[in-house]
């Protein structure tokens, strides 16, 4: 099965296992969850996935990698105790506490979550000291003395032996006590990921035109020759984070991350043409409705793969406005909220305190979701949740300052809110101004062929995107979705991640 297949298995299976009753009793015993195992060829996401997973449902996410452990660090320590049996004293081995068993009991106190996953990376090349505790683990849920706590789910991801020669298969009796879940690199899946997580737009583009480059796996005389998605993942926020610094891609930076000479190379020369296209076609101009009949004449008369670039950096100046606004709008309404919440406190006399205690969480819950390295749309939320509150606690501040004193924090607070929302209304609305003005000059340029088929599919395949729409309106998105048959696949899609979000 593809990516997309699979974490809706995952998910299915994690939301199962945590069920429970109207007694409040797991619906599965714990000791009869099986651990989920994913296998598949390297660098396709399994990871990334189960880790989306955990904080999508709230719980939490522990990772080790299997091949970093020995036999004692996975099952502890040997030390000598003494016991008592029959009246007799005894000199009996026992086991410090597992390091891996130990993390989830961390992860627990740090975020008050008793639920979680426990996801054991490369677990096929566990070192054959260390073999038999993992099998009695994912057996058993435990090591040595030390059970794994319930509500926790065990997934594991391993990797085939044709992909790594340190990989061994688990005997047929281990597999029928696990719940196996196979996965296949697959473009097309990879690619609606790609346009709304803002994977740069020359390596979609470079790969809906040379698709077998997509994933590249095999052995050669010189070494292995590999090309995944996660290296085409890695690769883009590089490129982005070199184009904002006005540093040179250069071929050997990308043969970094795509370590197959002939599609490095192929690549590099690609990316320096779509780089031109970029400045070319002047985007910003297209979307501002500016752009001029020359820019038009060119992009009708363009090769198709041009054509395509040109789809995909607009693509990625939308996506990017959506996603940007939807962050925005989900920081003002968390502020809401909680101004909401503590009106009265904020109208008494000691309301500048109230902020400052308020202000302080939100920057250390911003601190903590960039403390885990990544960019979820959730860590977005919790720094423009921050910044906005910084804004307030200054305004209260000034207030206090020129008044000698803060009776009504609340209305001081209202005005750092309400310009942030204005803000927020004002981007919605050229956004929405920058949808129709690409619109227009896709259907000027191609009318209702290849070239709006992909911008419109790519489109309604993102969740964040829809939401927009059904929030904001579009009448030429609908218009011309609509005619695509992709506008109603949109709010399917819309509809079900409602639904998941609700839950």
């Amino acid at each position: 099965m593809n990516i997309r297949e699979a974490t809706e298995q995952v998910e299915g299976a994690i939301r199962a296992y945590l069920s429970r009753d109207e007694h409040g009793l797991l619906r599965i015993p714990f000791e009869m969850q099986r651990p989920l195992i994913l296998m598949g060829p390297p660098g396709i996401g399994k990871t990334a996935i189960v880790a989306q997973i955990a904080e999508r449902l709230g719980i939490n996410f522990v990772s080790y990698s299997i091949t970093h452990h020995t036999r004692q660090s996975a099952l502890g320590l040997p030390y000598i105790d003494d016991d008592e049996f029959g009246g007799r004293s005894y000199k009996v081995s026992r086991y410090t506490m597992s390091e891996i068993i130990a993390a989830t009991h961390d992860a627990i106190e740090e975020s008050g979550v008793t639920e979680g996953v426990l996801f054991l990376d490369e677990v096929n090349c566990a070192s054959e000291t260390l073999a038999p505790a993992m099998l009695q683990f994912l057996q058993y849920k435990t090591f040595g003395q030390h059970r794994l706590p319930q509500g926790w789910i065990i997934v594991c991801a391993g990797n085939p032996p044709e992909y790594n020669r340190a990989a061994r298969d688990f005997d047929p009796a281990m597999m029928d006590r696990m719940k196996k879940i196979d996965i296949e690199p697959d473009l097309d899946v990879w690619m609606d990921y790609a346009v709304a997580h803002g994977v740069h737009p020359a390596i979609t583009t470079y790969l809906a035109n040379k698709p077998k480059s997509f994933y590249k796996v095999r052995a050669a005389v010189s070494g292995a020759r590999i090309v995944t998605a996660r290296g085409w993942e890695d690769l883009s926020r590089m490129l982005v984070a070199y184009e904002h610094e006005d540093m040179n891609v250069t071929q050997a930076l990308v043969a970094q991350y795509l370590q197959d000479s002939e599609t490095a190379e192929d690549f590099s020369l690609y990316y320096d043409l779509f780089a031109k296209y970029h400045d070319d076609y002047k985007v910003g101009d297209i979307l501002a409705g500016t752009s001029g009949n020359a820019i038009e004449r060119r992009a009708r008369m363009a090769p198709f793969d041009e054509r395509v670039a040109l789809v995909n950096l607009l693509l990625d100046a939308l996506v990017d406005e959506t996603h940007d606004a939807e962050a925005t709008e989900g920081a003002l309404r968390a502020v809401r909220a909680e101004l909401a919440g503590n009106k009265q406190q904020l109208e008494g006399f000691d309301g500048a305190s109230v902020v400052e205690q308020l202000a302080d969480k939100a920057h250390r819950a911003a601190e903590e979701a960039l403390a885990k390295g990544s960019s979820s749309a959730t860590q977005l939320v919790a720094v423009e949740k921050a910044q906005l509150w910084e804004q307030i606690r200054a305004q209260v501040a000034q207030w206090a300052a020129s008044r000698g004193g803060v009776e009504h924090a609340f209305a001081a607070a209202r005005e750092p809110f309400n310009a942030a929302a204005r803000d927020l209304s004002a981007r919605v609305g050229t956004t929405s101004a920058h949808l129709d003005a690409a619109l227009s000059f896709l259907d000027r340029c191609y009318g209702d062929g290849q070239e709006m088929l992909i911008f419109a599919s790519h489109l309604a395949v993102d969740p964040v995107f829809m939401r927009f729409v059904s929030a904001h309106g579009s009448e030429s998105f609908v218009q011309h979705s609509q005619a695509l048959m992709f506008h109603e696949r949109g709010l399917d899609l819309l509809r079900e991640v409602d639904e998941l979000q609700g839950l």
